[in-house]
Protein backbone atom coordinates (compact mmCIF):
# COMPACT_ATOMS: atom_id res chain seq x y z
CA UNK A 1 0.00 0.00 0.00
CA UNK A 2 1.36 3.38 -0.94
CA UNK A 3 1.97 6.24 1.26
CA UNK A 4 -0.19 9.14 2.06
CA UNK A 5 2.56 11.12 2.60
CA UNK A 6 5.47 11.49 5.30
CA UNK A 7 4.91 13.21 8.20
CA UNK A 8 7.45 14.77 10.62
CA UNK A 9 6.57 14.06 14.12
CA UNK A 10 8.82 16.40 16.22
CA UNK A 11 8.94 16.27 19.91
CA UNK A 12 8.84 18.88 22.36
CA UNK A 13 11.60 20.45 24.78
CA UNK A 14 14.02 20.18 23.04
CA UNK A 15 15.49 18.97 25.95
CA UNK A 16 13.32 15.51 25.74
CA UNK A 17 13.61 12.79 23.28
CA UNK A 18 11.60 10.07 21.81
CA UNK A 19 11.88 6.59 23.31
CA UNK A 20 10.81 2.96 21.52
CA UNK A 21 7.08 3.35 22.96
CA UNK A 22 3.88 3.75 21.71
CA UNK A 23 3.09 7.16 20.75
CA UNK A 24 -0.67 7.28 20.40
CA UNK A 25 -0.20 10.35 17.94
CA UNK A 26 2.27 7.71 15.70
CA UNK A 27 0.18 4.85 16.12
CA UNK A 28 -2.85 7.15 14.39
CA UNK A 29 -1.43 8.73 11.95
CA UNK A 30 0.65 5.05 10.77
CA UNK A 31 -2.93 3.88 11.34
CA UNK A 32 -4.24 6.03 8.40
CA UNK A 33 -1.76 5.57 5.88
CA UNK A 34 1.47 8.18 6.60
CA UNK A 35 4.71 7.35 7.03
CA UNK A 36 6.24 9.15 9.77
CA UNK A 37 9.39 10.30 10.88
CA UNK A 38 10.40 10.73 14.44
CA UNK A 39 13.44 12.26 14.66
CA UNK A 40 15.27 12.61 18.28
CA UNK A 41 17.67 16.27 16.89
CA UNK A 42 21.07 17.89 18.69
CA UNK A 43 19.68 18.55 21.79
CA UNK A 44 17.34 15.52 22.34
CA UNK A 45 18.67 13.87 25.81
CA UNK A 46 19.47 10.39 25.71
CA UNK A 47 22.88 10.45 23.71
CA UNK A 48 24.84 12.19 26.05
CA UNK A 49 25.86 15.41 27.20
CA UNK A 50 27.67 16.65 24.59
CA UNK A 51 24.50 15.63 22.19
CA UNK A 52 22.30 17.37 24.33
CA UNK A 53 24.17 20.79 24.45
CA UNK A 54 24.85 20.97 20.93
CA UNK A 55 21.61 22.78 20.99
CA UNK A 56 23.11 25.97 22.40
CA UNK A 57 26.25 26.23 20.00
CA UNK A 58 23.57 28.44 17.26
CA UNK A 59 20.89 28.80 19.44
CA UNK A 60 17.33 27.72 18.69
CA UNK A 61 16.85 27.53 14.90
CA UNK A 62 20.01 26.40 13.97
CA UNK A 63 21.61 22.50 13.92
CA UNK A 64 18.58 20.90 15.45
CA UNK A 65 16.24 22.33 12.42
CA UNK A 66 19.47 21.15 9.96
CA UNK A 67 18.51 17.58 11.43
CA UNK A 68 15.12 16.78 10.88
CA UNK A 69 15.51 18.81 7.71
CA UNK A 70 18.46 15.94 6.53
CA UNK A 71 15.70 13.03 8.45
CA UNK A 72 13.22 14.21 5.71
CA UNK A 73 15.84 14.54 2.61
CA UNK A 74 17.02 10.59 3.28
CA UNK A 75 13.95 9.13 3.18
CA UNK A 76 13.33 10.98 0.31
CA UNK A 77 16.91 9.33 -0.99
CA UNK A 78 15.38 6.43 -0.10
CA UNK A 79 12.27 6.01 -1.53
CA UNK A 80 9.99 5.73 1.54
CA UNK A 81 9.19 9.43 1.53
CA UNK A 82 8.00 11.44 -1.84
CA UNK A 83 8.75 15.33 -2.41
CA UNK A 84 5.51 17.23 -2.70
CA UNK A 85 3.54 15.46 0.29
CA UNK A 86 5.89 16.20 3.41
CA UNK A 87 4.64 17.32 6.59
CA UNK A 88 5.81 18.44 10.04
CA UNK A 89 3.57 18.02 13.31
CA UNK A 90 4.18 18.83 17.34
CA UNK A 91 3.66 20.87 20.48
CA UNK A 92 5.22 23.27 22.58
CA UNK A 93 9.22 23.09 20.55
CA UNK A 94 7.31 20.30 18.00
CA UNK A 95 5.46 23.01 17.30
CA UNK A 96 7.93 25.79 16.98
CA UNK A 97 9.89 23.35 14.74
CA UNK A 98 6.36 22.96 12.73
CA UNK A 99 6.62 26.87 12.30
CA UNK A 100 9.77 26.88 11.52
CA UNK A 101 10.25 23.97 8.71
CA UNK A 102 7.24 25.84 6.80
CA UNK A 103 8.79 28.80 7.44
CA UNK A 104 12.53 28.08 6.34
CA UNK A 105 12.22 25.08 4.28
CA UNK A 106 9.81 26.21 1.76
CA UNK A 107 11.36 24.04 -0.82
CA UNK A 108 10.46 20.98 1.32
CA UNK A 109 7.71 21.49 3.44
CA UNK A 110 4.15 21.36 1.83
CA UNK A 111 2.34 21.24 5.04
CA UNK A 112 2.36 22.29 8.53
CA UNK A 113 0.48 21.78 12.31
CA UNK A 114 1.99 23.49 15.00
CA UNK A 115 0.34 23.00 17.99
CA UNK A 116 1.32 25.41 21.18
CA UNK A 117 4.24 26.36 19.55
CA UNK A 118 6.37 29.53 19.16
CA UNK A 119 5.86 31.90 16.78
CA UNK A 120 7.92 34.62 17.72
CA UNK A 121 10.46 33.96 20.40
CA UNK A 122 10.66 37.75 21.80
CA UNK A 123 6.66 37.54 22.68
CA UNK A 124 7.55 34.19 23.84
CA UNK A 125 10.10 35.54 25.83
CA UNK A 126 7.74 38.31 27.17
CA UNK A 127 4.61 36.56 27.44
CA UNK A 128 5.44 33.22 29.05
CA UNK A 129 4.15 32.15 32.58
CA UNK A 130 6.18 29.66 33.41
CA UNK A 131 8.45 30.68 36.36
CA UNK A 132 11.72 29.11 34.38
CA UNK A 133 10.62 30.11 31.04
CA UNK A 134 12.92 33.24 30.42
CA UNK A 135 15.62 31.76 32.21
CA UNK A 136 15.40 28.57 30.09
CA UNK A 137 14.83 30.86 26.62
CA UNK A 138 18.36 32.51 27.90
CA UNK A 139 20.18 29.37 28.41
CA UNK A 140 19.04 28.08 24.74
CA UNK A 141 19.58 31.10 22.90
CA UNK A 142 22.26 32.31 24.66
CA UNK A 143 21.11 34.92 26.05
CA UNK A 144 18.16 37.28 26.42
CA UNK A 145 16.03 39.12 23.03
CA UNK A 146 17.86 42.68 23.89
CA UNK A 147 21.33 41.09 24.37
CA UNK A 148 20.81 38.90 20.54
CA UNK A 149 18.31 40.75 19.40
CA UNK A 150 19.60 39.47 15.62
CA UNK A 151 19.69 35.57 17.03
CA UNK A 152 15.83 36.22 17.78
CA UNK A 153 15.08 37.18 14.74
CA UNK A 154 16.53 35.00 12.69
CA UNK A 155 15.09 31.95 14.80
CA UNK A 156 11.73 33.31 14.62
CA UNK A 157 9.16 32.19 12.17
CA UNK A 158 7.29 35.70 12.66
CA UNK A 159 10.19 37.00 10.54
CA UNK A 160 9.58 35.00 7.71
CA UNK A 161 5.93 34.50 7.02
CA UNK A 162 6.72 35.58 3.20
CA UNK A 163 8.16 32.28 2.53
CA UNK A 164 5.56 30.10 3.38
CA UNK A 165 4.64 28.02 0.40
CA UNK A 166 2.64 24.76 2.37
CA UNK A 167 -0.34 24.38 3.94
CA UNK A 168 -1.05 25.49 7.78
CA UNK A 169 -3.15 25.05 10.79
CA UNK A 170 -2.50 26.57 13.70
CA UNK A 171 -3.38 24.57 16.91
CA UNK A 172 -3.68 26.34 20.40
CA UNK A 173 -4.73 25.66 24.14
CA UNK A 174 -6.11 28.86 25.19
CA UNK A 175 -4.72 28.47 28.78
CA UNK A 176 -1.50 27.90 27.87
CA UNK A 177 0.84 29.09 30.37
CA UNK A 178 3.89 28.12 28.92
CA UNK A 179 3.65 29.18 25.24
CA UNK A 180 1.57 32.25 25.21
CA UNK A 181 -1.85 32.00 23.27
CA UNK A 182 -0.43 35.43 22.40
CA UNK A 183 1.66 33.46 19.67
CA UNK A 184 -1.31 32.48 18.25
CA UNK A 185 -3.22 36.04 18.08
CA UNK A 186 -0.04 37.67 16.98
CA UNK A 187 -0.04 34.74 14.16
CA UNK A 188 -3.04 35.17 12.67
CA UNK A 189 -3.09 39.03 12.89
CA UNK A 190 0.19 38.73 10.54
CA UNK A 191 -1.25 36.06 8.42
CA UNK A 192 -4.06 37.91 7.75
CA UNK A 193 -2.02 40.89 6.93
CA UNK A 194 0.04 38.97 5.03
CA UNK A 195 -2.77 37.40 3.02
CA UNK A 196 -1.75 34.10 3.92
CA UNK A 197 -4.66 31.66 4.13
CA UNK A 198 -4.45 29.11 7.37
CA UNK A 199 -6.27 27.75 9.34
CA UNK A 200 -7.12 27.45 13.26
CA UNK A 201 -8.10 24.56 15.92
CA UNK A 202 -8.54 26.29 19.38
CA UNK A 203 -9.34 24.64 22.53
CA UNK A 204 -10.87 27.14 25.26
CA UNK A 205 -10.24 24.38 27.86
CA UNK A 206 -6.51 23.12 27.51
CA UNK A 207 -3.22 24.65 27.80
CA UNK A 208 0.04 23.50 27.23
CA UNK A 209 -0.76 20.21 24.79
CA UNK A 210 -4.24 18.70 23.96
CA UNK A 211 -5.06 15.91 26.52
CA UNK A 212 -8.58 15.44 27.54
CA UNK A 213 -10.24 12.72 25.62
CA UNK A 214 -12.94 14.31 23.75
CA UNK A 215 -10.86 17.01 22.34
CA UNK A 216 -7.65 14.76 21.08
CA UNK A 217 -10.13 12.75 19.33
CA UNK A 218 -11.14 16.36 17.80
CA UNK A 219 -7.13 16.69 17.11
CA UNK A 220 -6.51 13.51 15.66
CA UNK A 221 -9.40 13.84 12.87
CA UNK A 222 -8.83 17.15 12.09
CA UNK A 223 -4.87 15.95 11.82
CA UNK A 224 -6.22 13.18 9.33
CA UNK A 225 -7.90 15.75 7.13
CA UNK A 226 -5.74 18.56 7.16
CA UNK A 227 -2.79 16.30 6.39
CA UNK A 228 -4.48 14.19 3.76
CA UNK A 229 -6.42 17.29 2.05
CA UNK A 230 -2.91 18.99 2.17
CA UNK A 231 -0.97 15.60 0.04
CA UNK A 232 -4.20 14.70 -1.90
CA UNK A 233 -3.89 18.49 -3.57
CA UNK A 234 -0.79 17.45 -5.06
CA UNK A 235 -2.01 15.00 -7.03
Amino acid sequence: MKSRGLIAYIHGGPTWHSENWVNPIIQFLVGQGFTVLDPNYRGSTGYGRAFREAIKQQGWGGAEQQDIRAGIEQLIADGLAEAGRIGMVGTSYGGYSSWYGLTKFPDLINAAMPICGMYHLTIDYDETGMPHGRAYSEEMMGGTPNDLPERYFQASPANFLQQIKGRLLVVQGLRDTNVSPQNAWVAFRDLQRAGIPFEDLLFSDEGHGIYKAGNRARLLTRMEQFFGTAFDSKN
